[in-house]
């Protein structure tokens, strides 16, 4: 009897040990749930869109640029000799003042380019990056400047409201999002999502054909 005792409980061990190793059941994919976790993603890609890219700046804070000549100028492609505050022209006349006035707004949570890219990446793939990020910001005398011209920003954006589960396909899982100019729906977008070291990473945009 105490025999039979010892091989149940041994039984009783080898199975509760058996069920606690036990691969866990694998966890059910929630639309609702998946919307919330690239929300972050969709609002990355409106910063892109918008030409902010995720900088914190001060629009009180603006500055202009300056060259040592017109030749340095380059066409707005030359290095900055200096920055200096709007309406302090007279102190630079022996500069070549940008004819083309861009603001550039000090920006407090990245200082290279670099550090704004690695950022991005948390969210988004290399090309989806590529195809929005270009000669957005001026890095001098070790700070990062964002820069703005004459022409408006910020007219089109991304509305996250819209934001729409569609489907899952290879491996990959895909959503909807309107975009709005002036706050009317301009087109819809369709956004792929891969993982990416367990995190959700929009890795491709497809714009419809007109």
């Amino acid at each position: 009897m105490k025999k039979i005792a010892i091989l149940a409980l041994a039984a009783f061990i080898l199975f509760s040990t058996a069920s606690c190793n036990a691969p866990s059941k694998a966890e059910v994919f929630s639309e609702e749930k998946f919307l919330e976790d690239i929300t972050p993603n969709v609002d990355c890609l409106n910063s892109c869109v918008q030409e902010m890219f995720c900088a914190k700046v001060d629009s009180d804070d603006e500055y202009v640029a300056a060259y040592k000549s017109k030749s340095a100028y380059a066409d707005g492609l030359g290095d900055v000799a200096l920055l200096f505050k709007p309406g302090e022209e007279s102190k630079y006349r022996d500069y070549f003042i940008d004819p083309c006035y861009t603001s550039y707004y000090p920006v407090k949570n990245f200082k290279t380019n670099s550090e704004v890219v690695d950022y991005l990446k948390k969210y988004l793939s290399k090309d989806v990056i590529n195809k929005w990020f270009s000669n957005n910001f001026l890095e001098y005398e070790g700070q990062l400047y964002l820069a703005r011209g004459a022409r408006g920003y910020g007219a089109m954006k991304c509305d996250l409201k819209s934001l729409k589960y569609v489907e899952e396909k290879d491996g990959k899982q895909y959503v909807t999002v309107d975009f709005k100019l002036f706050d009317e729906l301009d087109h819809t977008e369709t956004l792929k999502f891969s993982k990416v070291n367990d995190v959700w990473i929009m890795t491709d945009e497809v714009v419809p054909a007109h």
